[in-house]
């Protein structure tokens, strides 16, 4: 156990006293995604906020006066003056130039209100540009005032307008701002986190092992009277903490862009709607995923000569975790089933979103921790035997 102790501290030595390692594992993590997120957020918001004050080009010939006000109340337009035949105005907004062109029949309204049925309905024709963003906001706004139009039309047409309620319809809103604010964190944290606990991993495991063998360092370590054992669980132990500590600095970044990537303002999202139990639960999880990763990504490295093979072949397992991950974050909710907490990689992402979202048992949070920790000790056993391997350790 000594022995293993100072394997720890010679491969924590080695990280943290490299600046550069200190800066890619520990800084440019944390630092970049709280950039990378912070203006993605900003984009966001100045698009949503573009949407709001875009002034709109609308044609509109003989729009009634009703539906004008209806749709100001809507949308910032300004109306387009002259006259302009249909084929000037479809080529107009073909090439984007008007937003919105709107014909109505002459008399419009006093044709509605006349009408019989048998006599001829009144005509609209409407052009827009579903390609163009602000034609499409544009046409969606002109369609809600003239859907609200026509639900009017109706009720005048009635003998009784009060006589008008094909339902009966009560509505009651309970909202939780908690789970609200729960769901945006749940969105991303859980893939963001383990999709930078295997950064974290790949960024110091194949150089800790698969390095020292491509530079033949490993060779004079493994003749010592240090066990190999302790060599291994050394190795494991050290990538794990330096992992975890990088992951650290990945989940700062996230929590500090949020406000920004889910529009809450300036604020940050109210942390205070967890509980310190919860708190544990994801430090428990995350902790119990760490090692299963190192664990892995030990194995990986072990069994390679070099670095570049051994990133060659751990990235087909980080693409799984970024797949889950996605695929967790667009999904429902977390997955309640007992079975579904025994495969790893998906029951820690899973867990995640349900803590956070306060929706998880202590039952399938048990299992996930436990089954995290059976898995890293199977392949901790399996990288023991491989460091007892010579062919494995020299010439694999």
């Amino acid at each position: 156990m000594r022995n293993m102790w100072v394997i720890f501290k010679k491969e924590l030595f080695r990280v943290l006293t490299d600046k550069r390692l200190v800066l890619t594992v520990f800084i440019l993590p944390g630092l970049s995604i709280f950039l990378i997120y912070s203006i993605m957020g900003e984009v966001i918001g100045r698009q949503m906020t573009e949407d709001e004050i875009y002034t709109h080009t609308v044609y509109a010939k003989n729009m009634p006066e009703s539906i004008k006000h209806s749709l100001e109340e809507r949308l910032t337009f300004e109306l387009m003056e002259g006259e302009y035949d249909k084929d000037t105005l479809e080529e107009m907004v073909r090439e984007e130039e008007v937003e919105l062109a709107l014909f109505f029949e002459e008399d419009f309204e006093d044709k509605i209100e006349a009408y019989q049925a048998g006599s001829p309905i009144p005509e609209l024709i409407v052009y827009y540009n579903q390609g163009h963003q602000h034609s499409s906001t544009a046409y969606n706004q002109f369609m809600g005032v003239m859907n609200a139009y026509h639900e009017s039309i109706i009720r005048d047409r009635l003998a009784d307008p009060d006589d008008y309620h094909p339902y009966l319809m009560t509505s009651e809103n309970f909202l939780d701002e908690r789970t609200v604010a729960a769901r945006g964190i749940a969105m991303l944290m859980p893939m963001l986190v383990i999709i930078f606990l295997f950064v974290g991993a790949m960024s110091i495991g194949p150089d800790a092992i698969a390095g020292e063998k491509e530079r033949g360092t490993i060779a004079s370590l493994l003749v010592t009277p240090t066990k190999r054992r302790d060599i291994a669980l050394g190795k494991v132990s050290s990538i794990a903490v330096l992992s975890f500590l990088s992951a650290i600095s990945s989940f700062a970044g996230i929590l500090l862009s949020l406000p920004r990537l889910m529009q809450f303002g300036e604020e940050m999202p109210d942390m205070g709607i967890y509980r310190i139990v919860d708190f544990v639960a994801v430090f428990a999880v995350l902790l119990t995923t760490v090692i299963f990763i190192v664990s892995l990504i030990s194995i990986i490295s072990t069994y390679s000569k070099t670095i570049k093979e051994a990133n060659a072949m751990i990235m087909p397992f980080y693409f799984i975790a970024m797949i889950i991950g996605i695929l967790n974050s667009f999904g429902a909710e977390p997955n309640q089933s007992l079975w579904v907490h025994f495969f790893p990689i998906y029951a820690p992402i899973n867990a995640l979103s349900g803590i956070l979202m306060f929706e998880y048992s202590v039952i399938n949070l048990v299992i996930t921790l436990l089954m995290n920790l059976v898995y890293s000790g199977l392949m901790v056993y399996a990288l023991n035997k491989m460091f007892d391997s010579e062919k494995v350790m020299f010439t694999r």
